[in-house]
């Protein structure tokens, strides 16, 4: 089952109510005088919203796109993301629409098979150096199986690598 696209719309009203929280939060430690930890929350809040900008250097939109609404289309996962990106020195080659469907089709795949009541933690690092990109994903192994072939396609690859019962999958391209 495909997951219906967010609306301009809705990805405004969920990013609204999470930056909100993110306010409440902080106004809550400044109420109760714990200065060091309200002023922890506003940087780290600063340091996400860093993150979130620079992925636009990676000129991929749909890609882009579902990095940033991963949080809200992926509710049994929390995302760490973080970045490294290099201007690029030419058009990207590849089909981030057709990368987007293989990350969705992992993504549901994991949603049906995590456990409820766990914590499950998805880092995801984005790195560009030039021409070339990468997209990695990293969470604990599922106790679910999921179906999965790497896939080879002219202007980028995606593999699963399973190592200390961490599983990483892995997009990279040009």
């Amino acid at each position: 089952m495909k997951k219906s696209e967010l609306t301009v719309r809705d990805a405004m009203k969920f990013a609204r109510h999470d930056f909100l929280n993110e306010l409440q939060l902080i106004l809550m430690h400044m109420d109760l005088n714990n200065v060091p930890e309200a002023r922890r929350k506003l940087l780290d809040a600063t340091e996400r919203m860093r993150i979130d900008s620079q992925i636009s250097g990676l000129d991929m939109p749909a890609l882009e796109t579902w990095l940033l609404t991963f949080d809200w289309n992926y509710i049994a996962f929390s995302k760490v993301l973080k970045t490294s990106i290099v201007p690029r020195k030419s058009d990207r080659k590849a089909d981030d629409q057709a990368i987007v469907e293989v990350l969705d089709d992992i993504c549901q795949q994991l949603v049906n098979g995590a456990d409820p009541y766990a914590d499950c933690v998805v880092n995801i690092l984005v790195t560009t150096t030039g021409d070339e990109w990468e997209v990695s994903l990293s969470l604990p192994g599922q106790t679910a199986p999921i179906v999965w072939n790497d896939v080879y396609e002219k202007d980028w690859t995606a593999k699963l690598s399973v190592d200390n019962e961490y599983w990483t999958f892995t997009f990279r391209g040009q």
